[in-house]
C-alpha cells in the first residue's frame, strides 16, 4: 500500500471520512432500519452507535489541525450510497460491509501516511501519538463492524480484504 506523500491527501481523506462517518453510514443505517424494522437491530444500533462515536473522532482531528469541517459532501463521495429497498437483511448487510472495509482501509491509508506528512498536520508529537492511537482504534473498530456484517449475511456472500 504507497504510503500518502502530501498533507493535501490526508487532509481530503480526513474530510471525506468524516462525511462517510457522520452523514452516509448514518443514513445507511437508517435506512437499513425502515426496511429491516425489527431483524437484526441489535447489530445496526451497533454499526450506528460506533459510526457516531467515528465522526466524533474524525471531527476532533479535523479541528485540531485547523481543516474545515464539511458541510456537503466532500469531492470523490456520492450524494447517496444506500438503496435497500427490495433487499434481504443478509443482502443489505453485504452492502453495508463494503463500507465497513471501505472505512478500515481508508484509516490503514492514514496511518501508512509518511512520518513527515502527519508531522505537518499535527505538529505537537502528543498529537501525533493520540492521532495513531485513534486511528488504530478506528481501524479495530471497522474490522469488528465488518465481522458484524459477514455474521449477519450469514455467509451469503464473501468480500475479501
Amino acid at each position: 500500500m504507497p504510503a500518502i506523500k502530501e498533507k493535501k491527501v490526508l487532509v481530503s481523506l480526513l474530510q471525506r471520512m468524516y462525511w462517510i462517518e457522520s452523514e452516509m453510514e448514518q443514513l445507511g443505517t437508517w435506512e437499513a432500519r425502515i426496511e429491516m424494522m425489527h431483524e437484526n437491530l441489535e447489530a445496526l444500533e451497533i454499526l450506528s452507535h460506533d459510526s457516531d462515536l467515528h465522526g466524533s473522532i474524525v471531527e476532533k482531528w479535523l479541528i485540531k489541525a485547523n481543516i474545515e469541517i464539511p458541510k456537503t459532501v466532500p469531492k470523490g463521495l456520492p450524494t447517496h450510497i444506500f438503496n435497500f429497498e427490495g433487499l434481504s437483511a443478509p443482502e443489505m448487510f453485504i452492502s453495508i460491509r463494503k463500507y465497513e472495509i471501505l472505512a478500515m482501509n481508508a484509516y490503514k491509508d492514514m496511518m501508512n501516511a509518511e512520518p513527515s506528512v502527519i508531522e505537518e498536520l499535527l505538529p505537537d508529537p502528543i498529537d501525533r501519538k493520540e492521532f495513531i492511537n485513534d486511528l488504530q482504534k478506528l481501524i479495530r473498530d471497522e474490522e469488528k463492524h465488518a465481522t458484524i456484517c459477514n455474521k449477519q449475511a450469514l455467509g451469503f456472500a464473501k468480500v475479501m480484504y
